[in-house]
């Protein structure tokens, strides 16, 4: 049975020292959808008319690796980060599995998206970050910082401890740090030949998220990025888009969305 529990939040946060006061006022609504081709219910949040995924899509009808005699990257392709096999069930007993979900190249995130949702535009992606914290872009694209903690969550998987930041999560998206699959092409100078591979990389250190094609891209696409600094002396949080510069055969996360 779907519960929706409606949430407004109207409050004046306390920072640290290191962060200034500032009102933060939106509507979120809490709800579930369940996906009835494999039984699994999503946590989602409605903020400001449009409903968001609050988790990884991890629907998987089949799984991608290197276990095979030639990696293709054709078609709709699933991966589960540090899964190199093509057993589904094995795949899905993985931690990598239960904690990040799925990661899915541009035709494989169109193909299974469910009946009544969609992969989430520009400025679906500016209308969220716009409605949470009212924040302007910088001369670089880039949103503020206090906006993109506002966005993140599950403090264990982005390396916080948990007195790390009052704004961490207020909006219920709970983006984490899910990583990237990247084709490989290794290549041998004597022989000629090589073989195609994939290569799983960041992490713990950043969320991709697909943005849906724009009309004159073609291979390279967009998506959205979030990025922690590890290597910082402070917790560093940035944000961007990959503007048609993604290639469609990558492996990344999907949030999709739906207007109320």
């Amino acid at each position: 049975m779907r519960t929706t529990i409606t949430i407004i939040i109207i409050a004046l946060l306390a920072f640290c020292s290191c962060e200034k006061d500032r009102p933060v006022k939106f509507s979120l609504k809490r709800s579930t959808f369940t996906d009835n081709r494999d039984g699994y219910e999503y946590r989602t949040v409605t903020i400001n008319g449009t409903t968001w995924f609050a988790e990884n899509f991890r629907y998987l009808p089949s799984v991608d690796g290197n276990d095979v005699d030639s990696v293709s990257f054709d078609g709709p392709r699933y991966y589960v980060y540090n899964y190199n096999g093509t057993n589904v069930n094995e795949a899905k007993a993985t931690d990598e599995y239960k904690k990040y979900g799925v990661l899915y190249n541009y035709n494989a995130a169109i193909e299974c998206c469910p009946d009544g949702w969609r992969l989430p535009t520009k400025d679906d992606f500016e209308k969220l970050t716009m409605s949470i914290n009212n924040d302007k872009k910088d001369k670089w694209g880039n949103f503020e910082y206090y906006t993109i903690l506002m966005l993140c969550g599950d403090r264990d998987l982005w390396g916080l401890d948990d007195s790390t930041h009052t704004l961490f999560n207020v909006s219920g998206m709970t983006m984490i740090p899910s990583g990237i699959m990247r084709p490989e092409y290794p290549y041998n100078e004597y022989t000629g030949e090589g073989k195609d591979s994939i290569e799983f990389k960041d992490l713990g250190i950043s969320s991709f998220i697909w943005e849906k094609k724009r009309g004159r891209e073609k291979d390279y696409l967009s998506a959205l990025q979030i990025e922690h600094d590890t290597t910082a002396t402070q917790i560093d949080f940035r944000m961007h888009e990959w503007v048609s510069s993604m290639p469609e055969i990558c492996g990344l996360s999907v949030r999709y969305v739906r207007d109320e």
